[in-house]
């Protein structure tokens, strides 16, 4: 107590002497404070345990304005070093207790796990979102694989119909007549039809070679996908032995969100996979979509330049029956007209054999003697001839050229019979090989349906 009240007295050295030793003895209890961090459970009750004890020790120390400068800058260098020394890092993240804290391998294996947990978890979401994504990629192959199925289908019904567009044209040659096989407004209809099946057809495997590409480009974009996603499935090689160890992290930002980091979660090439596979994705629901406005095109245009071609087909057979019914009221009259008029030639000719006279004596009737007793009277008197024998010959010559005529007659009325029955033969012949050529057309031609578009 003597010392202690001695030392009380009033300082007989210098002020700058009695400043260093105070300098000297701070900065001695600064580093005492550092070097002891084992007994410090945080560095904020080291911090507020050393100010008071100094603050209690050197009260007489700290009136002089030089020692508040000198201490403020010590402070001020003491509170950086602390913040940035590797301790004060470490024993952040533990959490307070009676017991000292851990080594620093333990606390760096802390850190480690910690990193470790949360790159983990970046990288199994990233993992996830590249095999969804793969996903979609696989569901639109999968679209696009039935869209080409289904175009396959509505070319190889382009292809059947130019194939009975053509049988319907080289059928329609077997027409009997040459005036049945002259080009007509249905010939003309089925000319156009396959010239328009031609660009549709060309249209349709324009398309599908497009979809072929797309195809193509679809799987290379699912296997680059699912090539990222198995190089970033490593990560269960770094999942922790136990859950303690990254229990401490509670959320993490979404890597998706970051700026892509070559040593990171989210690589350049799995942005590039990304983006890639989603521009493929539109381009391929495009794609589907110009699809299926070409199909129902195709199937509008097939569908009524068929139905075109058939009912100018089926018009045709109406006028060729009606034709033909004609033809064949036609070739009765014509008939009638001959069989009349051979009649009428068998009665000329039983009267010119009449007019010619009696083939022998025997057959002469007795008023048609020239040695009857008024003929002998009559001819003693000087008189001209009797009239007779010229009435007779000017018969029998009219009669003559009467047969004639007829028989001239007769042969025109058969000649135009034989064209009528020849025209009437080669109508119903055209009209039975049109008939055949609708009953193909129908039976082989059917209309199409395109499915709507399913996103």
């Amino acid at each position: 107590m003597k010392r202690s009240v001695q030392s009380a007295s009033p300082a007989v050295g210098s002020k700058g002497w009695r400043d260093a030793t105070v300098r000297s003895i701070l900065r001695a209890a600064d580093l005492t404070r550092q070097t002891r961090v084992d007994q410090l459970p945080s560095s904020t009750r080291y911090r507020s345990h050393s100010v008071g004890t100094f603050a209690h020790r050197l009260p007489q120390l700290t009136a002089c304005s030089d020692e508040k400068d000198h201490s403020e800058s010590d402070s001020e260098k003491k509170d950086e070093f602390r913040h940035k020394s590797t301790g004060s890092m470490l024993t952040s993240r533990i959490i307070s207790g009676p017991f000292p804290p851990p080594a620093l391998r333990d606390q760096s294996a802390v850190v480690s796990a910690g990193m470790v947990g949360e790159y983990m978890r970046g990288v199994r979401e990233v993992e996830g979102h590249l095999r969804r994504q793969a996903g979609r990629v696989t569901q639109e192959d999968t679209r696009v694989k039935h869209q080409r199925e289904r175009l396959e289908k509505l070319l190889r019904s382009l292809r059947k119909a130019l194939l009975v567009n053509q049988q319907s044209a080289d059928g329609r040659t077997f027409r009997p007549a040459t005036t049945e096989t002259i080009r007509d407004g249905a010939d003309d209809l089925l000319h156009n039809e396959r010239r328009v099946l031609d660009v549709l057809k060309e249209e349709l495997e324009s398309m599908l070679k497009k979809t072929l590409t797309q195809q193509q480009v679809l799987a290379e974009s699912s296997k680059e996908l699912l090539d990222c996603a198995f190089e970033r499935s490593r990560v269960i090689d770094l999942l922790p032995q136990h859950g303690s160890l990254s229990a401490g992290v509670k959320t993490y930002p979404s890597p998706l969100s970051q700026k892509p980091d070559p040593t990171g979660p989210f690589t350049p090439e799995c942005k590039q996979a990304l983006d890639s596979s989603s521009t493929v994705l539109r381009e391929s629901q495009q794609l589907r979509k110009n699809i299926a406005e070409v199909m129902r095109d195709v199937v509008k245009k097939q569908t009524d330049m068929h139905q075109s071609a058939s009912e100018a087909l089926q018009k045709k057979i109406t006028e060729t029956i009606s034709l033909e019914q004609h033809l064949t009221l036609s070739s009765a009259a014509t008939r009638q007209a001959i069989y009349r008029k051979q009649r009428q030639m068998q009665c000329a000719a039983y009267s010119l054999g009449r007019a010619m006279g009696p083939v022998c004596s025997a057959d002469l009737f007795c008023r048609e003697s020239l040695s009857r007793p008024m003929t002998q009277l009559y001819g003693r008197h000087p008189s001209v001839g009797l009239p007779e024998s010229d009435l007779l010959t000017w018969g029998s010559t009219m009669l003559r050229k009467h047969l004639e005529s007829s028989g001239k007659e007769i042969a025109v009325l058969q000649f135009a019979h034989q064209q009528l029955e020849d025209d009437m033969y080669g109508k119903r012949a055209a009209g039975s090989v049109d008939s055949a050529v609708v009953r193909l057309r129908r039976r082989l031609v059917r209309p199409q349906s395109v499915r709507p578009v399913t996103s």
